[in-house]
């Protein structure tokens, strides 16, 4: 299977702790990043690091270089517009051809999301999302998909932590959603690259225990030992009302109406039992932030 891994998204939330995964099993890693100097920072020595973007397709071919293997963890991000250059429309379509024309790739995984494999909803972003799993599907390329539920790393992340609070958007309907740390999904993707019963196939990953947001926030901060947090809330209806004037608000408005309006259940045991099962929970995963 494949030893020379391509990452495209290494320095993301969770490109960093996959990248770090991979590393640790062994492949040779390179990475497309904008800044290599700043990247050198956050990854263990090994990691080569290519300069470059989605929009240049000559650098997304020089990182491909020498691979047989291509992780993608490539996202929308609140300030990208629809008739603009989008990661998941024009920058998958440069990845895919770059891989075509490398001809050495055996293997595209491709992060994408629970929520985006069965979206009914007129929002482009997520209507992307869900064409980037087919235009993967069709490259010809042997793939890995991969739909993951709520990762731990939101937590802590510049959506949700705030200084010394944790806030969380309090809806009428608070689903439950099974947690994933980006460590064990790290390990999933390595073990995806080494056995040839990932090819072509796709894989929901969560994690040990289903938690709202307010329960996993509260678990966090629980357990969290490094600073003193605690937990906030914003009603929904606040968050759309600020949608009308912010354009970041608007964008984790919508997002947070596609998780509203899904229901999730277990659905990972196959992934478990071929790529392993999580260990962190989510007071683990704060011993270990």
């Amino acid at each position: 299977m494949s030893k020379n891994i391509s990452i495209i998204g290494a320095t993301g939330m969770i490109g960093i702790p996959v990248t770090k995964e991979l590393v640790k099993a062994g492949f040779n890693v390179t990475a497309l990043v904008r800044n290599p100097e700043k990247a050198k920072s956050i990854f263990p020595a090994g990691v080569n690091f290519v300069k470059g973007d989605l929009d240049d397709k000559n650098s997304i071919g020089l990182a491909l270089e020498n691979a047989d293997g291509l992780y993608i963890n490539i996202s929308t991000r609140p300030t990208d517009k629809e008739n603009q250059f989008n990661p998941e429309a024009q920058g998958l379509d440069h990845i895919i051809s770059a891989a075509k024309t490398n001809g050495n790739i055996k293997q595209i995984v491709l992060l994408s999301s629970f929520l985006a494999r069965n979206y009914q909803g007129n929002w482009w972003v997520f209507n992307s999302k869900k064409s980037s799993i087919d235009r993967v599907k069709k490259s010809g390329i042997p793939y890995t998909i991969f739909y993951p539920s709520n990762f731990m790393e939101n937590l802590i992340s510049e959506g949700m932590k705030r200084g010394n609070k944790l806030n969380f958007i309090n809806a009428s309907v608070n689903h439950k959603s099974w947690w994933i740390a980006g460590e064990d999904f790290g390990r999933n993707v390595a073990q995806a690259f080494l056995t040839e019963k990932a090819l072509d196939q796709e894989y929901p990953v969560q994690g040990p225990e289903a938690l709202t947001m307010q329960e996993a926030a509260q678990k966090f901060v629980g357990a969290y030992s490094k600073e003193r947090l605690s937990v906030g809330s914003m009603p929904y209806g606040v968050l759309k009302f600020l949608g009308y004037f912010i354009p970041q608000m608007k964008f984790v408005s919508k997002l947070m109406n596609v998780m509203i309006n899904n229901f999730e259940t277990f659905e990972s045991q196959k992934t478990w039992d071929q790529l392993g099962r999580p260990q962190l929970t989510v007071e683990g995963f704060a011993h270990k932030t």
